[in-house]
């Protein structure tokens, strides 16, 4: 288990989101979006999901390997920035790398204007 102290914001981690539209709860890998001082006094991190799901939508963004300064993902991956989840720090398992502060912006700046009203 990882401790919520070692999370931050812009990593990517594995974690047992609980969506609603999913009966089978398994792990899967999400972008931490929210600040450290949220999670620190909630217990509890914001996140964008990850999939790998290539089809065209317009809330995805695919991430390159120029975006993930840690490791190469696997597998071509986009974020599915209309899957904004919380998740409770005893659900994150592993941290798997972290995203460029640019790309972390791309994503802020696509779920600002156009899935929220900020």
């Amino acid at each position: 288990m990882v401790s919520k102290f070692d999370i931050f914001s812009r990593d990517i981690v594995i974690a047992v989101p609980d969506y609603t539209d999913q009966s089978e709860q398994k792990p899967r890998p999400l972008i931490i979006i929210s600040k450290s001082l949220f999670h620190q006094n909630s217990g509890f991190f914001v996140c964008v999901g990850i999939t790998t799901n290539q089809k065209p939508d317009p809330y995805l963004i695919p991430i390159k390997p120029q975006h993930v300064e840690d490791v190469e993902l696997k597998e071509k991956s986009q974020v599915m920035c209309k899957r904004i989840v919380t998740v409770r720090s005893d659900k994150i398992t592993k941290r798997i790398a972290k995203i460029t502060p640019e790309f972390y912006a791309i994503i802020i700046k696509k779920i600002k204007d156009e899935i929220l009203e900020l």
